[in-house]
């Protein structure tokens, strides 16, 4: 069992990163994180008695030298349980925090979207595996890919036990991702989860 500070600080700074990111914060990756396991070498899982989450990387574990990271994720509530797009983040090494991307931004380039997909489908995960006594699944529909397919959703919202599956797509702003623990940030209802990414 993995385990982390209660609370963490965040810091907010005003700076010039261009279009892509008007506003930067900082907060430190925690040393340890809680109620967290790690079940394989690229995926974790939080769990505590209100939600259950896991999350998947292996393709972005080692193919992080572009600007995109793709994180696998399930997401299971004990009770009703909704989860905004906007409050998901990735904490960076260096302590720079990187929001969900937007759909528009995840559209722009489509044939490279495709690529990055396609190369990621030998390293996907059965997710629903990990999770028991499941009453219903939902679809984490936060990115559509070829644009147009489908409603992009802004929350979800999760009956009790109904397991919530889909991608989480990640810009940085300088283009690529470093090495190290990143942390995967998830808000909801005044609490928030924290995954250690872990790219080498």
């Amino acid at each position: 069992m993995i385990q982390s500070p209660g609370v963490l600080v965040g810091l907010v700074l005003v700076v010039g990163s261009g279009s892509l990111f008007a506003q930067t914060s900082t907060r430190a990756v925690p040393r340890e994180f809680e109620h967290v396991r790690l079940l394989g070498r690229a995926l974790s899982e939080f769990k505590d008695d209100r939600l259950q989450i896991v999350a998947a990387y292996y393709h972005s574990q080692s193919n992080h030298n572009g600007p995109w990271l793709l994180i696998e994720l399930g997401a299971l509530g004990f009770r009703p349980t909704r989860i905004d797009r906007n409050q998901i983040e990735i904490v960076t090494p260096s302590g720079r925090v990187v929001p969900l991307s937007t759909q528009a931004r995840w559209a722009a380039q489509p044939e490279r979207n495709a690529l990055l997909l396609q190369q990621a489908s030998s390293s996907r995960h059965q997710l629903s595996s990990y999770f028991r006594s499941i009453n219903g699944l939902a679809h984490l529909r936060f990115f559509i890919q070829p644009s147009g397919a489908g409603t992009v959703l802004q929350s979800i919202d999760l009956a009790p036990n109904e397991l919530a599956v889909g991608d989480l797509l990640f810009e940085s702003p300088t283009r690529l991702w470093d090495k190290g623990t990143h942390a995967l940030v998830i808000r909801y209802d005044g609490n928030e989860v924290v995954l250690p990414i872990d790219l080498r």
